[in-house]
């Protein structure tokens, strides 16, 4: 047993072929990605790293639509920006709610464009009459 004042090795895990749902391997490149220093968002090189980004998007999104980006923020940050961008005051949406993320996208909506309340439907099943 060593002693608490001893230094820990590295944790080094063997190397894997996971072939299981999940986790899976992960490419080499990754880790080394990874093990890289944390750069802000206000640093020179950000947004250089953030148009290559965009590219590489592009590319796997089969798209050339400039207006594909990442946004540097959580999931929530996402669906805030993918609610409050495209709409404008005066417009009106309809948000299907089935779930706790399109929960939080109607909340947002209804936070920013007030209205008289969301409508709520009977969940239906698939083959059910009205």
């Amino acid at each position: 047993m060593s002693h608490p004042t001893d230094p820990m090795g590295e944790l080094i895990p063997p190397a894997r072929l996971m072939l299981t749902p999940g986790p899976s391997s992960v490419d080499p490149r990754v880790y080394r990605a990874l093990a890289t220093p944390l750069v802000g968002h206000l640093d020179p090189w950000f947004p250089t790293m953030m148009t290559d980004v965009q590219v590489l998007l592009r590319r796997t999104f089969q798209t050339e639509n400039r207006v594909t980006f990442p946004l540097s923020a959580s999931g929530s940050g996402a669906i805030e920006a993918s609610v409050l961008n495209p709409l404008e005051a005066g417009d009106e949406a309809i948000v299907c709610v089935n779930g706790v993320f399109s929960e939080r996208m109607a909340a947002i909506a209804e936070r920013i464009w007030p209205c008289s309340g969301p409508g709520r439907c009977p969940p239906r099943r698939q083959g059910q009459e009205d």
